[in-house]
């Protein structure tokens, strides 16, 4: 998915809860482009469920918050993309039933990222025309 999403030149960026020491054995195995902004917890104030993660992510991007689609598999991820005011998608690969997600404010919920790719223009992504 995030192969696609740059070929077709819809910004991305990965926000995690997680500090960098944490986070690095995860996002070594993604193989990240080197512009890829990478957010972690140790770069904004708060966590989820607060916006920050999300926010700084936007910023970076140099997009609107108001124009992202925060993908998560956490009530708190959704709960923190509400905030944000951004539209939350769920994937059911974090351990919270579909129900859980959506009352957390998931616009939509898909199984994993390849179910996401079959449905991106659900939630409005397309790439750049």
């Amino acid at each position: 998915m995030l192969a696609y999403l740059s070929k077709a030149g819809v910004p991305w960026a990965i926000a995690t809860s997680g500090k960098i020491e944490s986070a690095r054995p995860a996002l070594d195995k993604l193989a990240l482009d080197s512009g890829v902004p990478v957010i972690t917890r140790d770069q904004v104030e708060y966590a989820k469920p607060a916006p920050d993660l999300f926010l700084e992510a936007a910023a970076r991007l140099g997009v609107s918050i108001n124009d992202s689609v925060v993908v998560g598999d956490s009530v708190w991820d959704l709960l923190a993309a509400r905030r944000a005011r951004a539209l939350g998608v769920g994937l059911l690969s974090g351990g919270y039933g579909q129900d859980e997600l959506e009352r957390a404010g998931a616009y939509r919920v898909y199984q994993d990222p390849a179910d996401l790719l079959r449905h991106l223009d659900e939630v409005g992504v397309r790439g750049a025309e």
